[in-house]
């Protein structure tokens, strides 16, 4: 199922809670990957937002593995002010909460600073790798088209702990790119622990912090973004990962950041 047909579930004449289908062919191991399941609280969220108050920030706690099948979806306005709303959105499934999600929407106000952020990062001239769409990559990794430009494939022993490149939805994935696409583009990248492992092992998003900002979406699905990501600190099992996105033209479209379970 496409990504556009899997958000047709949700609805401003929804009520706050719903069961929804959870779709196959969207996994990551044992689960839907992070970013579906972040996508389907926000769908849930989004219709009962204001325009005049974009997404600012989420915060994403997998709290259970969410796997295909049924889920209730509940939405809850924690707080509505007159620039800004918080809110939260709940996933259960069989009893137990899968996932929690804490977003943050803010109108637009006067300022007298404005901090440019830096555009996107140029690519040296070298052939890109591409994730291949068969072998050992988890089957969401099919609704994505990858150019490895920075880092290397999950796998490969690298010595460097950066992964990035120019990411898009694939085929007739979306028309177009929004805020739940962007979810979905940013934790569809392999976290960059893989790439420093010789041989396969898992690991998992714990918690997830995305901060968007620029707000002139959306664009076309044939548009690549640009990825770039960095362990900051790893041990113990854990490692912190920062990333950023940026929009087609270049602009800065959100700041991720990551604590990723790796047992190897």
């Amino acid at each position: 199922m496409h990504f556009s047909q899997v958000m047709q579930q949700f609805g401003a004449d929804k009520p706050d809670s719903v069961i929804i289908e959870i779709p196959t062919q969207w996994g990551q191991g044992r689960a839907v990957f992070g970013g579906m399941a972040a996508a389907l609280a926000m769908a849930h969220l989004l219709p009962v937002i204001p325009e005049a108050m974009p997404l600012r920030s989420v915060s994403v706690s997998f709290v259970a593995p969410l796997d295909a099948g049924k889920a209730r979806v509940q939405r809850r306005i924690l707080r509505q002010g007159k620039s800004v709303i918080q809110a939260q959105v709940e996933i259960e499934q069989d009893g137990q909460v899968a996932l929690m999600l804490l977003a943050s929407f803010g109108a637009a106000r006067p300022s007298a600073h404005q901090l440019a952020a830096d555009t996107a990062p140029q690519w040296p001239t070298q052939p890109v790798q591409v994730l291949p769409k068969q072998g050992p990559a988890p089957e969401f990794t099919l609704h994505f088209d990858y150019h490895i430009a920075q880092g290397q494939l999950p796998f490969s022993a690298s010595p460097v702990r950066q992964l990035g490149g120019d990411i898009r939805m694939a085929g007739n994935e979306s028309k177009q790119a929004g805020v739940l696409e962007l979810l979905a583009l940013v934790d569809a990248w392999p976290p960059v622990s893989l790439t420093l492992l010789n041989q396969p092992a898992p690991a998992s998003s714990l918690t997830w912090t995305i901060e968007f900002i620029a707000h002139d979406l959306p664009f076309n699905n044939t548009d690549w973004w640009r990825y770039l990501a960095e362990i900051e600190y790893g041990a113990d099992g854990y490692h912190h990962i920062a990333a950023k996105l940026w929009q087609p033209d270049g602009k800065l479209a959100a700041i991720s950041r990551q604590t990723v379970t790796v047992f190897a």
